[in-house]
C-alpha cells in the first residue's frame, strides 16, 4: 500500500494469493517531505528485501506518496518485478483487487519457477532467545541445518555471537578458510 487508503485493499489481495504478504501502511498522506521520504524509503526497503521476489504497489491515487514517486524509490533499490495499480484509475476497489490478484498470482508462479544454485544461497540464523533449551534443541537444529547448507555449497551465518562464548575454538575449526576461522 502506498498509503493508509490502500492498506485494506492490499490486505484483501494478499489474503487471496498464497505466500503473498502485505503490511498496514498508516502513512502516505499528509506528511511533511522528510517524513514522506522516510515512508517511501521503508516501502522501497521492503521491496528490496532478499526474501521478496516482486512487488505489487497499490495506491488510491490522491495520496502524497504518489505512484510515480513510490515506483522511483523502489527502482532505485532493486530491479525485481514490480506491478502497480491505482484504485481511482482502475474503476474502484473491486476492479483493482481483481487485477492485482491476477498479477500477484502470475508473479507467484514466476517466483516458484526461478531456480538458483545453492552457492548463491546465504542463510542468516538467529537463536531467538537464550534459555536453558537453546543448547539442547534450537542450536542443534541450526547447526545441523548449517552443516547441510554448507555441504551443498551454501553459506550459513550465525548472527548471535553470545551463543558460542566458550565454543569459539570449535567454530573456528569449521571455517572454510584460515582467514574466516581467524575472524
Amino acid at each position: 500500500p502506498a498509503s493508509v487508503c490502500a492498506s485494506d485493499t492490499t490486505r484483501i489481495i494478499a489474503s487471496q494469493v498464497e505466500s503473498a504478504v502485505t503490511f498496514n501502511n498508516q502513512n502516505g498522506c499528509s506528511q511533511v517531505p522528510s517524513d514522506q521520504q522516510f515512508t517511501m524509503d521503508v516501502m522501497a526497503g521492503y521491496a528490496a528485501n532478499p526474501n521478496v521476489y516482486g512487488t505489487i504497489v497499490i495506491s488510491l491515487g490522491c495520496e502524497n506518496c504518489q505512484m510515480d514517486l513510490v515506483l522511483e524509490a523502489i527502482k532505485e533499490r532493486t530491479n525485481k518485478p514490480i506491478r502497480h495499480f491505482i484504485i481511482q484509475e482502475n474503476g474502484g476497489t473491486i476492479s483493482t483487487i481483481e487485477k492485482a490478484v491476477r498479477a500477484a498470482k502470475e508473479m507467484s508462479q514466476e517466483a516458484s519457477k526461478e531456480e538458483f544454485d545453492f552457492s548463491e544461497l546465504i542463510i542468516g540464523t538467529e537463536c531467538g532467545g537464550s534459555d536453558p533449551t537453546s543448547g539442547l534443541a534450537a542450536n542443534v537444529v541450526i547447526g545441523e541445518m548449517s552443516d547441510r547448507m554448507v555441504a551443498l555449497g551454501g553459506t550459513s551465518i550465525l548472527s548471535e555471537t553470545t551463543e558460542f562464548i566458550g565454543g569459539e575454538h570449535i567454530l573456528a575449526k569449521r571455517g572454510k578458510t584460515k582467514e574466516i576461522s581467524d575472524r
